[in-house]
Order: structure tokens, then C-alpha cells, then sequence
């Protein structure tokens, strides 16, 4: 045992001081910090605080009305009497744009909009909704005209899983989202140092100097063992920065105000991430042993890797219908349960019938492929400069 942690501390100082290791850690934090940095110059930037100004032809609004609008922006709403004058004033920058609404209004809902290089925001294109709504339901009781001015807020309650999906949460739909690329690619990359590992010891002939001192189970143990340590240390880091981004781009942002730690999304991908970890990493080592050369396992994983990413090329259909058949069967696949289900979070309900059948076969499928992985990998090292082939393989792991 204690070689194992021998070998698992020496694979994890080898892999997070490997050069494209840290660079694959810091790219996507610092992306992250380029993209909200991005995102907040854009917003504080492109605010325009000038008022917007209206023609009424049809003689519906009333610029008095407008404290009764809501208007989160807190822009002045000016009226003017014909467009002459409301254009003299957009040209001599009074106003950043007006809207001219025609005779026969509200019997057509055409509506037209001055402005001179940009459109106002959307924002104070509410503001100027709110403040139409304000006037056309004027006559009715104070109550009625509040909520016909706030429009419906549909929320939907999912009774299976306890959960609430409305516009407000749109943020905690898309962050499972987020989430599974951070995840898959942590993994990824660490299975495909494991390939690497494997298959270039075997190339160079010195995994049969390490076996002389420790045995073949202690070998993959510690290297999957640092790995995984090495994918964790990863994650967490990408987990920092991501709290770090929401906080400081919170203020800035009205949409990640809404944004609530998803603590069940978080236990379900916990029991599904290591057990998946281990299940790409006992095939890597199973192709790394079966090879002669790093290319060849790299062309071969290449392929494998579909098994996993799989979950990704049927974006398309999981967003449409995350109940899908095939939604459904992806999430009980094994190699393609961690990342189906953690996409299907954000859209909705994840029966718990499935998450338990697919974690007991990803569980099951794991525990199957280490072994199977252990015995291509004591074959492979006995068969220097020779492949072994699927038949080959297969005959292996039957004992043949």
C-alpha cells in the first residue's frame, strides 16, 4: 500500500508541474476572467442615461403616468408634440432616440423608433413598454393595473424533484451546462495522461523496470489515484474562479443575482465522477497496454473517446426533450450516465429510478473494466513490440 501512494504522489507532482497541464488550468479561469471582464465594460459602458422621447399622434399617453410604471433604469420619458421636434432634439443629443406612435394607435401595434448610431438597450425599451401599459390601463382599479403593468411571472414546480424553474432562474438552468464542460474536460485530460503515461513506459521499456519493485495493481492503483487527484485539483481551481466570476460580476449582471448553489446537482455528479474517472482511465490504461506505440494509442482513444463524449453531439435532442428515448438511454449508458445527466439537470426532473440504474451499471462497468484493464495490462507487458489485438485482448481478459 504504502507504494502505491509512492506512485500516486509521484504521477501527481509529474502531472500539475507538467507545462501543458498548468496551461490547460489557467486557460479557461483567465477566459473566464477575459469574458466577464468583457461583459461588465459592456454593460457600465454602454449605458446611456439620456431620456427617450415619444410622439403621440393617437393621444394615449400621458407623460404624467409614467411614476406609475415601473422603470428600473430610472430614465426620463419626455413627450413631444410632432417628430420635427423630437429629431431636432435627438440631433442635438437631448435624447438617445424616440418612439412615434401613429393615429390609429393601439388599433395597429406599429410602432417606430428614431435613434441616430445605437438602438437604446432593452432595458429602456421596457421602461417605454411599462410606461405604455402605464397609460392604456389607466382607467382600471390600482390593483388590477399593477399586475396587468408586471405581465405574468410563470414559475413551474416540479413535484418529483422538489425544484422551481422560472425566467428569473434561467442562470441555474444553464449552469449544469457550464459545469459538465468543466467537468469533461478535467477528466478528459487526465485520462489522456494516463494514456500517455502508459503507453510511453511501455514504448520505453520502463514499465518492466517498475514492475520489478512493485506490482502491476500498485502501478495502475498509483497512477489513477495521482490522476485523479491531479483532475480534483483542477476542478477546484475552475470552481474558485467560477465563484470568484459570479461575485464580482454579480453587481453588474441582474441575471447571476438569481444564481443559488445547486447542492443536489453537485452530490449526484459527486457520485458519478469518480467511478466515470475510473472507468476512462481503466480503458486508457487497457489501450495503453495493448499498443506498441503513443500515436497508435492516441489514434485508438481517439476513437473510445466518442463512447464519452457522445452526451455532447446530442446536445440538440436533450435540450428539445431531455425525456427522450434517447436521452433516457444515454443516462443509463455508463460511459455516457455522468455527463447525460448532468446536462438533463438544468432542463428538468432526472427520475431517481434512472440515476440509481445508471450509477449501479457505471459502477458495475468500472469495477469490470479495472479488472479487465489489470490483465491486458500483465499481458501487454509480457508481449514486447507486439500488439495486442481486440481477439487477443478479449482472449486475455477470458483467461484463455
Amino acid at each position: 500500500m504504502n507504494n502505491l501512494w509512492l506512485i500516486a504522489k509521484h504521477e501527481y507532482r509529474g502531472t500539475v508541474f507538467k507545462r501543458a497541464f498548468i496551461l490547460m488550468t489557467l486557460a479557461i479561469p483567465l477566459g473566464l476572467a477575459a469574458v466577464i471582464a468583457l461583459t461588465i465594460f459592456v454593460v457600465t459602458s454602454g449605458e446611456n442615461n439620456l431620456p427617450v422621447g415619444y410622439v403621440d399622434q393617437a393621444g394615449v399617453l400621458n407623460a404624467t403616468r409614467q411614476s406609475l410604471a415601473p422603470t428600473p433604469t430610472g430614465i426620463e420619458i419626455r413627450a413631444f408634440p410632432d417628430e420635427e421636434t423630437a429629431l431636432a432634439a435627438l440631433e442635438g443629443e437631448e435624447i438617445q432616440a424616440f418612439f412615434v406612435l401613429p393615429s390609429n394607435y393601439p388599433n395597429t401595434l406599429q410602432t417606430d423608433l428614431y435613434y441616430l448610431q445605437e438602438p437604446p438597450s432593452n432595458d429602456v425599451w421596457g421602461d417605454f413598454d411599462n410606461f405604455v401599459r402605464a397609460n392604456l390601463v389607466a382607467s382600471y382599479p390600482d390593483e388590477m393595473r399593477k399586475r396587468l403593468i408586471e405581465g405574468p411571472n410563470i414559475t413551474v414546480h416540479d413535484i418529483v424533484s422538489k425544484r422551481e424553474f422560472s425566467e428569473r432562474s434561467i442562470v441555474n438552468v444553464i449552469l449544469p451546462f457550464v459545469a459538465s464542460f468543466f467537468f469533461f474536460v478535467a477528466t478528459m485530460s487526465a485520462s489522456g495522461y494516463m494514456l500517455q503515461v502508459v503507453a510511453t513506459e511501455k514504448e520505453n521499456r520502463t514499465m518492466e523496470i517498475m514492475v520489478t519493485s512493485v506490482t502491476p495493481g500498485q502501478l495502475i492503483g498509483g497512477k489513477t489515484v495521482g490522476l485523479l487527484a491531479a483532475a480534483l485539483t483542477q476542478l477546484s481551481i475552475y470552481v474558485i474562479a467560477a465563484v470568484v466570476g459570479l461575485i464580482v460580476a454579480a453587481p453588474h449582471v441582474e441575471a447571476l443575482q438569481q444564481v443559488t448553489v445547486p447542492w443536489a446537482y453537485l452530490g449526484v455528479m459527486g457520485l458519478f465522477f469518480i467511478p466515470s474517472y475510473a472507468l476512462i482511465a481503466a480503458v486508457m490504461v487497457a489501450v495503453g497496454a495493448a499498443v506498441t506505440k503513443v500515436q497508435e494509442a492516441q489514434q485508438v482513444a481517439g476513437l473510445l473517446n466518442m463512447l464519452f463524449i457522445l452526451p455532447i453531439l446530442m446536445t440538440v435532442v436533450i435540450i428539445q426533450n431531455p425525456g427522450h428515448p434517447l436521452a433516457v438511454f444515454l443516462s443509463l449508458f455508463p460511459t455516457t450516465a455522468f455527463l447525460t445527466i448532468s446536462m438533463r439537470w438544468g432542463l428538468g426532473t432526472v427520475p431517481l429510478w434512472q440515476i440509481g440504474i445508471g450509477w449501479v451499471l457505471l459502477i458495475v462497468t468500472t469495477i469490470f473494466m479495472v479488472w479487465a484493464a489489470a490483465r491486458v495490462f500483465r499481458a501487454g507487458m509480457l508481449r514486447y513490440g507486439q500488439p495486442l489485438n481486440l481477439k487477443a485482448a478479449v482472449a486475455v481478459i477470458r483467461g484463455d
